[in-house]
């Protein structure tokens, strides 16, 4: 089993960083001719930068509707940062499947093959409506299958035909170039049956919440039933927040002045890296990591914890 360790990136979180319009104001009788030369997306590509020169395999981008489109951060990351995988996530909410397919073929082809699909938990109802999504609450789920059905239907075969409730498709289908790179791998996520239910249909991985090793292998377990039943096979990966210092001391003093995500997995280096090896060993095999300042921790997640991570993670494969 290979072990694939993404990092994850906010687009909302720490607007002032390389931002204009959260710099402070100049004072009245001051006046700055000079033209901004960095802005938001210089921001992005340190962090990816970061992230390749520490040897994570991908990039994460979360899907904030506040904040800049993930999938624009992911095309300009991934062409500046050659070896990097990159994952956008964005709600089926987008629009055409068959224009989300072409866009996602375009990005295969502009980094060869690079590019991943994480679709987002859907918002509540007073935020689907801002973004003017009135779909009913029930028939989200039904939206997400049929979205990932035409998408890659139209990738994959030609001539595609498709009716259903959501989407509608008649002799569609891409031809060359288009279709001569891999679909990108497609990441959900949830813990409920209905999520999981759905991953075993359409996802290549399942990313699950921060649990117990022993309550992961479980979901795994129930996971793989049902892609098995769907004659399919669906790896497993897990969400975590981190706070990780040189001991358990330190971790806990800096996680005092941060706001943490729950589950949120407070620990020395190697108590992070053995929490971590834990989850491999119970089936995880992709690891999506987050921590804040995102830069400044991508940096020491990377240099720290990841080379502790990937000997015991080989050395639980061995001895299995």
């Amino acid at each position: 089993m290979t072990l694939n360790i993404h990092w994850r990136l906010d687009p909302a979180a720490e607007p002032q960083r390389l931002e204009p319009a959260a710099r402070p104001p100049l004072p009245a009788l001051v006046r700055d001719r000079r033209a901004p030369s960095q802005n938001r997306f210089d921001y992005y590509l340190q962090v990816a930068d970061a992230v390749a020169q520490t040897a994570f395999d991908g990039l994460f981008i979360r899907h904030r509707i506040e904040a800049d489109e993930s999938r624009i951060i992911a095309a300009v990351v991934a062409r500046a940062v050659p070896r990097l995988v990159v994952v956008p996530e964005f709600p089926a909410s987008v629009g055409s499947a068959v224009y989300a397919a072409k866009q996602a073929a375009t990005c295969q082809r502009g980094t060869h093959g690079r590019l991943g699909w994480a679709l987002a938990p859907d918002a509540d109802r007073d935020e689907r409506e801002a973004a003017a999504d009135f779909i009913d609450e029930e028939d989200l789920g039904l939206r997400a299958d049929e979205f990932l059905t035409v998408a890659r239907g139209v990738h994959g075969e030609r001539p595609f035909t498709f009716q259903g409730h959501h989407f509608e498709v008649l002799n569609g289908g891409f031809e060359a170039p288009l279709n001569q790179h891999p679909f990108p791998r497609i990441f959900l996520q949830g813990e409920e049956d209905e999520a999981l239910a759905q991953s075993a249909r359409h996802a290549d991985v399942h990313l699950f919440r921060p649990a117990p090793a022993d309550v992961l292998a479980e979901r795994i377990a129930r996971l793989n039933g049902l892609a098995e039943a769907e004659g399919r096979r669906v790896a497993a990966g897990l969400i975590q927040p981190l706070v990780a210092r040189e001991d358990r001391e330190s971790a806990e003093r800096a996680a005092r002045s941060i706001p943490l995500a729950a589950g949120t997995l407070v620990a020395s280096y190697d108590g992070a890296a053995e929490l971590l090896a834990n989850a491999v060993a119970a089936g995880v095999s992709e690891l999506v990591l987050e921590a804040a300042p995102t830069l400044e921790e991508a940096y020491r997640i990377g240099q720290h914890v990841l080379p502790r991570l990937r000997a015991r993670a080989g050395s639980a494969r061995q001895a299995a």
